[in-house]
């Protein structure tokens, strides 16, 4: 047998290998939305849409999300306004909408950014969701943004699952994702791509269609997907327990950001996220943040459910450097970075489907941090191209030696709050590095290598 003939056997059987997930699928359950909504009614407190017990098994990943509350219907004061809960302070909780995200992270500041313009964001989620582009449509239209739809070139759909995920808690998973990244980076394409299942193969292979898009993906072709863009950041709001044997799936020359989870690093938890571990990626912790009447940031702390700790399978990248390596020798510190993720300082997320209803909900958890970063780091790449630089596709390499050259220059450092480990001084396991934007602009980071 010469060597083109072994290297095709060797190729097909890997195929059919990592597509025997097919046979033993992980089947949405449609009862999740249903059960979440009684009981945030029921105690008038944020809930994991997806509880924490329901993922049996370290190959399988669930969204890190958590609905605090159903906000209605858009209210407006006057026609073309925003909705009236929009950037809102209700004592107990506070409503961001894209403007008042993009004003705590200085978006509009990043010099040349415009948006993202020019850059692809994916955003990976479990199962079909064959509403997300009409109710991405609604969103748009309340907040006042460009629309991004198929017939504009702006938004791809690319469905890999039969499986329709609506009432599973991934519908609205994929909507908070959609409309976060959207809200951040309003000029920036979007690929939606829809896993075949919850498996870490079938979201893996979900990633490498992402990165690489189609057909440059060894995957398209027995998805029967012909043609579909590469992303240059890829958003993953996911998390389940560490399996290291999945890492080849999140080795790709992109930007790859992950949920680090929302249950914190208490000792109950008992696993640290994965693949937010993996440290060919950028893990995205949780915070909580304020903001003043001119929608600046005033503070930023670190959130309880924010996931973070000491991995169990991976050893310390060398990046980390004195930055989170002397934290967990001699294994990988995660997060590395963190943005806002408390449900009670949550995004107002629409969705519109018969487990849900037609309306706002207020959505938390590091599933928010995750294409939150992403926005940011789109409009970071689209800075850098108009100064002769090359779009980033490998994060951590230049955050952390940014972080060991000048901290403060970059980083907006995270010293309060506790998830089992406290925030403090620079690197923790709450927040990471802290949050990318800085103590003023965010567009420091355009000089990055």
């Amino acid at each position: 047998m010469n060597l083109r003939k072994l290297l095709l056997l060797t190729s097909l059987v890997l195929l059919i290998c990592q597509f025997s997930f097919a046979q033993v699928a992980v089947r949405p359950d449609h009862t999740v939305a249903a059960k979440a909504i009684a009981a945030n009614k029921s105690t008038g407190k944020p809930v994991q849409v997806v509880p924490t017990g329901t993922v049996v098994g370290k190959a399988q990943a669930r969204p890190p999300i958590w609905l605090a509350k159903n906000l209605g219907a858009k209210q407006v004061v006057k026609p073309s306004a925003l909705p009236s809960f929009c950037n809102h302070d209700f004592g107990s909780y506070y409503v961001f909408c894209p403007s008042g995200l993009q004003g705590a992270y200085q978006t509009s500041q990043i010099l040349n950014a415009n948006g993202g313009k020019g850059t692809v964001i994916a955003i990976v989620d479990a199962y079909a969701y064959s509403s997300a582009e009409s109710n991405l449509a609604q969103f748009n239209s309340d907040m006042g943004l460009p629309a991004c739809t198929t017939g504009n070139g702006c938004f791809t759909s690319v469905n890999l699952s039969p499986y329709d995920g609506s009432g599973s808690g991934w519908d609205l998973e994929s909507m908070l994702d959609l409309e976060s990244a959207h809200g951040m980076a309003p000029n920036a394409k979007i690929v939606y791509i829809q896993a075949y299942d919850s498996s870490y193969d079938g979201l893996g292979q979900a990633v490498d269609i992402a990165a690489k898009g189609c057909p440059a993906s060894v995957y398209c072709a027995s998805y029967g997907i012909a043609s579909s863009p590469a992303a240059d950041i890829v958003s993953n709001s996911w998390s389940g327990g560490e399996d290291s044997y999945y890492d080849f799936y999140f080795t790709q020359s992109k930007v790859l950001l992950f949920s680090s989870g929302d249950y914190g690093s208490w000792p109950s938890q008992g696993f640290v996220g994965y693949p937010c571990s993996a440290t060919t990626v950028t893990c995205v912790g949780g915070t909580s943040l304020y903001v003043n009447g001119s929608l600046q940031r005033t503070s930023e702390t670190g959130w309880a459910g924010s996931g973070g700790g000491c991995s169990d399978e991976e050893p310390i990248p060398s990046y980390q450097g004195l930055n989170g390596s002397g934290v967990c020798s001699p294994t990988r510190a995660s997060p590395d970075v963190a943005a806002v993720a408390d449900p009670d300082t949550g995004f107002a997320t629409y969705i519109s489907n018969p487990y849900y209803g037609t309306g706002y909900y207020l959505v938390g958890g590091t599933s928010l941090a995750c294409p939150v970063t992403a926005g940011l780091v789109a409009n970071i790449d689209t800075a850098r191209v108009s100064f002769g630089k090359s779009k980033l596709t490998f994060l951590n390499t230049g955050v952390y030696a940014a972080a060991a050259g000048n901290y403060n220059y970059f980083l907006y450092d995270v010293t309060s709050g506790n998830n089992g480990y406290p925030a403090g001084f620079q690197f923790d396991l709450v927040t990471g590095l802290g949050n990318m934007t800085g103590k003023t602009l965010a567009n420091r980071f355009f000089g990055l290598p």
